[in-house]
């Protein structure tokens, strides 16, 4: 660590940066708080800009941000601006993104179990039903879609909580900016097809991209990613999509059945509200039969992300019984070889089919000890 002091920002004190976008950087921050105490933070602020779009992106997304109370959406504490400088302090959580666990177990423990993906999935849901249904002081909707649901915007804490982050493309009534036709906020390999093709997005946009994360927990692989932007929107499009079972045999026919409705392209077809994709889940971790806590995520986490890739897993023995941990290596396979989701058979066995014997090898053999015999006749004439 270097001996370089904080930098002092209004109340904070700003430490190392924890993340960087387009339109902002996140750092850890600290502030004292009246009782004494200090208080750390996650300090979101607004990258240097002329553009009013951005400004206006930023000040709808602190809008929301105040209105959002529950478990599973990280809390915010203040907003304003400082030195011409617009901010966000909100919770701070001291744990990986659903992004680097995936990408670490992948490396390491292999696909995250049924169990845990089942837990998370479901307070996924919980955060989702609850941003989807909330209204203002008189009742009204206010319409707020994530947009941006991806691994990258799920935080997960040091008590098993899952945390959605990162508010800056969400849509709701109180929003100031509005995206027109044609216009893609959010990643693209989780963007959901229609809207890709012009359509505005509406909370059913934010459950296809539950089931894409849903699709790469269980796998440890990603769905739709391409090498580039055409490929990867290509393929949200028009590929094919494969059970998760296909790639991880362990899962489940309900998680396989649940994640083929959550990627129906044709959102009327889709789950119609978080609240009836998390009951499903809920029945899908009956049949399971291993409903864990959140004490139990947040144990299995710190364990998975303590493992060194290439060495063997070792470690909490009791998660091992309890999870059906260590899990069979995944089948590496080909997106183009995989059938959709829909119609997809039991993988066909491979067959070793010997090879044929080359009967024209013996023929010429025969051929020629034939001539060989009639010229040694000629010969002895």
């Amino acid at each position: 660590m270097s001996g370089k002091p904080p930098e002092r920002y209004g109340s904070y004190s700003v430490h190392e940066q924890l993340g960087k976008g387009g339109m902002a950087t996140v750092h850890r921050a600290e502030r004292t708080l009246r009782n004494g105490s200090t208080q750390q933070v996650a300090l979101k602020r607004l990258n240097p800009t002329q553009q009013k779009e951005l400004v206006a992106l930023f000040l709808d997304e602190a809008r929301v941000l105040k209105l959002l109370k529950h478990a599973n959406v990280a809390e915010t504490y203040d907003s304003g601006r400082v030195f011409g400088t617009y901010f966000i302090a909100m919770e701070y959580v001291a744990g990986p993104t659903l992004q680097d666990l995936v990408k670490h177990a992948g490396k390491t423990v292999g696909a995250i179990p049924q169990a845990i993906t089942l837990n998370l999935a479901i307070q996924l849901c919980d955060a989702l039903d609850y941003i989807h249904t909330l209204t203002d002081e008189k009742g009204e909707p206010l319409g707020i879609v994530h947009r941006d649901v991806t691994p990258a915007n799920i935080l997960l804490s040091d008590s098993g909580f899952l945390k959605l982050i990162d508010f800056g493309f969400a849509k709701a009534a109180i929003s100031t900016e509005h995206t027109g036709k044609g216009i893609i906020k959010g990643k693209f390999g989780y963007v959901a097809p229609e809207y890709l093709g012009g359509a505005l997005p509406d909370h059913r946009a934010d459950l296809w991209a539950v089931g894409i994360i849903l699709y790469e927990l269980l796998t440890s692989r990603r769905l739709f990613d391409g090498a580039d932007a055409y490929e990867t929107t290509t393929r949200v499009r028009s590929m094919p999509i494969p059970r998760p079972s296909l790639a991880n045999p362990r899962v489940i026919p309900e998680l396989d059945e649940i994640v083929r409705h959550a990627l129906e392209r044709d959102p009327a077809k889709r789950w119609q509200s978080a609240a009836e994709m998390r009951a499903a889940l809920v029945q899908a971790t009956g049949e399971l039969g291993t409903a864990i806590e959140h004490k139990v995520v947040a144990e299995w986490t710190e364990w998975a992300m303590r493992q060194e890739p290439g060495k063997e897993v070792s470690g909490v023995s009791h998660l091992h019984d309890l999870l059906g941990t260590p899990r069979p290596k995944l089948k590496h396979l080909q997106t183009s070889e995989l059938p959709p989701l829909a119609s997809a058979p039991p993988a066909p066995a491979v067959v070793s089919v010997p090879e044929a014997p080359d009967h024209r090898k013996w023929i010429a053999i025969g051929v020629g000890v034939f001539l060989l015999f009639v010229l040694i006749g000629v010969l002895a004439r």
